[in-house]
C-alpha cells in the first residue's frame, strides 16, 4: 500500500496496526537485543559480569541516542516533505543523516577508545568491575559508527512506511546476537567481551541488509552525502527535531550513570539486582513507545498536509491503544516477575531482591504511553521546545531530584521509589500539556513546515 493511500485514505484503525505492529516487533526485537547479553553473561553466575554489563549501558544508550536523534528528526522532516509532495527535501534529508550518522559514530567511538579510563570513571566502575566493564565498553566503541547508522536508517525507512523493512533487519540482527551471544561468551570463554562481540556484529547485519535495501529497492532515501548540501537547511530541522526523542535517551543514559554511581556503593550484587529488576518495566515501555514511533509519520504526514481531523483521529485512537497494552503487559510483567529476574540471576537472594525492584518500577507503566505519545505529537507539529521540554522533565528535572531527594531520606529504598514517581508525575504533565496544545488548534487547516512552526506554548 502506497504512503498517501495508507496515511490518508486507509481507515485509521487500519493504518494504526499497519504502523505500529511492525515498529512493536522491531522495539521487542531490540529489548531482546538489549536484554540477551545480560541474559547469557548471567548464566555464568558471575554477579560482577551482570553488574558490568549494567554499568556499560549508558554507553549504548548514548549510541541510540544518537541514532534516535539523527534518526527520528529525519523521519520527521522525511514524512512532513512527502505529505507536502517535496521529494527532493526528503532525499536531501536522508543524505543529511547518512553524513551525521557515519560523523557522530566516529566522534563518540573514537573518545571511548581515547579516554576509556574517563568513561569507566563517569559510569561508577569499581575494583571488582572496572576490568569487566572495561573489556565491554571497547567493544561497544568499535562498532558506534555501525550502531549508529543502523538505527538511523531503521529509522528513516519507517517515513516512506517500509516498517516491514525495519523489522526483518532487526530481526536478522538479534537472531544473531543471540546465536553468537552462548559461542562467544561461554564456548569462546570470552565473558562480557564476547557479549560486546555479539552485539557489534548483530548491528554489523542489520547495517550490511539497510544498505542492501537502499541499492536495491525504489526508495527516496539516499546515501549520496553531497545532496544534503542542495538543501542546507534541512541540518537545522533535523537537530531540531530530533532533540525531543533523543533528549529522552541522553538524559536515560546520564540517570543510568547517576543511579549506577549510587547503588555501586552497595555493591556489585545491587548492581546486578538494579539492572534485572529494570527489565520487566523495560519491556511495557519499549512496546507502549513503539506505538507512538509507529504513528510518528503519521502524525507528521497528516500534520504537513494539513488534514486535522484524521490528525486527532489517529492520535485519539493510538492513545487508546497505547493505554490498553500499558495495563496489560504490566499487570502480566507484575505476575511472571520472578521467572523474569530468574532469567538475569542464579542466586534465590538475589532474583527476590530484583523482583520487588520490578513491582515497584511497573507502577508507572500502565499510563506512560501517554507521555511517549505526548513527545511525538508535540515533535511531530513542529512544537520541538514544548517535546523536549517533556524530554527533559521526565529523565532530568523531575527523577534526578527525586532520586537524590529520596535516597537522602530513605537510603536505597528510596532508590527504587524514584522511578514510577518521575513516570507518574511526567504523564500527568504530559496530559496538560496535550491539553493545552490540542485546545489552542496547534494544527490548523493549511499545509505546514517544520521550520516554520512557531515554538512557543
Amino acid at each position: 500500500m502506497k504512503t498517501e493511500e495508507l496515511f490518508e485514505r486507509a481507515p485509521v484503525w487500519k493504518s494504526i496496526f499497519k504502523m505500529c505492529l511492525p515498529t512493536v516487533v522491531v522495539m521487542l526485537v531490540m529489548t531482546v537485543y538489549n536484554m540477551a547479553d545480560m541474559v547469557f553473561v548471567g548464566q555464568t553466575g558471575i554477579a560482577a559480569q551482570v553488574a558490568a554489563v549494567s554499568l556499560a549501558s549508558p554507553f549504548f544508550l548514548l549510541q541510540m541516542t544518537l541514532g534516535t536523534w539523527i534518526g527520528g528528526g529525519g523521519c520527521t522532516v522525511i514524512s512532513t516533505a512527502l505529505g507536502a509532495k517535496d521529494t527532493e527535501k526528503a532525499k536531501s534529508a536522508s543524505a543529511a543523516c547518512t553524513l551525521l550518522s557515519l560523523a557522530s559514530g566516529v566522534l563518540l567511538g573514537g573518545a571511548a577508545l581515547l579516554f576509556p579510563n574517563a568513561f569507566l570513571h563517569f559510569f561508577g566502575a569499581d575494583a571488582a568491575t572496572w576490568d569487566y566493564t572495561a573489556q565491554y565498553l571497547q567493544i561497544l566503541a568499535l562498532g558506534t559508527p555501525v550502531v549508529v547508522f543502523s538505527n538511523v536508517f531503521a529509522n528513516l525507512v519507517r517515513a516512506e512506511g517500509a516498517v516491514q523493512v525495519a523489522v526483518m533487519l532487526n530481526m536478522l540482527g538479534t537472531v544473531t546476537n543471540i546465536i553468537l551471544d552462548p559461542l562467544f561468551i561461554s564456548g569462546l570463554n570470552l565473558g562480557v567481551q564476547g557479549a560486546a562481540i555479539a552485539t557489534v556484529l548483530g548491528n554489523v547485519l542489520t547495517a550490511l541488509g539497510l544498505l542492501f535495501y537502499l541499492r536495491r529497492r525504489n526508495t527516496i532515501l539516499t546515501l549520496n552525502m553531497r545532496k544534503a548540501f542542495h538543501m542546507p537547511h534541512v541540518f537545522r530541522e533535523i537537530f531540531t527535531l530530533g532533540i525531543p526523542g533523543s533528549v529522552s535517551n541522553l538524559l536515560m543514559s546520564a540517570v543510568n550513570t547517576i543511579t549506577n554511581r549510587i547503588v555501586i556503593a552497595y555493591g556489585a550484587d545491587t548492581v546486578a539486582e538494579m539492572g534485572a529488576g529494570g527489565k520487566a518495566g523495560m519491556i511495557v515501555a519499549m512496546v507502549v513507545m513503539a506505538i507512538a514511533l509507529g504513528v510518528q509519520p503519521m502524525f507528521a504526514y497528516l500534520y504537513g498536509a494539513g488534514n486535522t481531523a484524521r490528525l486527532r483521529e489517529t492520535f485519539r485512537k493510538s492513545g487508546i491503544l497505547a493505554v490498553s497494552l500499558g495495563i496489560v503487559l504490566s499487570v502480566v510483567c507484575f505476575i511472571f516477575r520472578f521467572p523474569i529476574c530468574g532469567l538475569f540471576l542464579k542466586d534465590e537472594a538475589l532474583v527476590a531482591s530484583a523482583a520487588h525492584i520490578t513491582a515497584l518500577g511497573l507502577l508507572g507503566m500502565p499510563l506512560i504511553g501517554i507521555y511517549y505519545l505526548a513527545v511525538n505529537y508535540l515533535q511531530s507539529v513542529g512544537k520541538a521546545v514544548q517535546a523536549s521540554v517533556l524530554s527533559v522533565l521526565r529523565q532530568g528535572a523531575v527523577y534526578v531530584p527525586l532520586l537524590l531527594s529520596l535516597h537522602g531520606m530513605f537510603g536505597l529504598f528510596g532508590v527504587f521509589y524514584a522511578a514510577p514517581a518521575a513516570d507518574i508525575f511526567s504523564t500527568l504533565l504530559a496530559i496538560l500539556l496535550l491539553y493545552r496544545a490540542i485546545k489552542k488548534d496547534l494544527v490548523s487547516a493549511k499545509p505546514h513546515s517544520p521550520a516554520k512552526a512557531k515554538n512557543t506554548f
